[in-house]
C-alpha cells in the first residue's frame, strides 16, 4: 500500500497546499464605527496652572532667556 515516506511525503504536499496566505491589510467590517467620540479634557486647579508656570520659569530662568 503506502510506505511511510510516500505517507509523509503526501502530508506534506497537503500541507503546503492548504497553508494560508498572508494578508497585509485587516479584514473589511461591516460595523467599524466612524464617529468618533473625542474625550472632553480636564481644566488644571489654579494650584496646578501656578505649578506648571512655576516650573517654565525655573526652566526660562537656567536656559537664559
Amino acid at each position: 500500500m503506502f510506505t511511510k515516506k510516500t505517507i509523509i511525503i503526501l502530508t506534506f504536499v497537503v500541507c503546503v497546499l492548504s497553508a494560508c496566505s498572508y494578508n497585509e491589510q485587516p479584514p473589511k467590517t461591516d460595523d467599524a464605527s466612524t464617529n468618533y467620540v473625542i474625550p472632553a479634557g480636564e481644566v488644571p486647579t489654579d494650584e496646578e496652572y501656578a505649578y506648571v508656570q512655576a516650573l517654565r520659569d525655573a526652566y526660562d530662568e537656567e536656559v537664559g532667556n
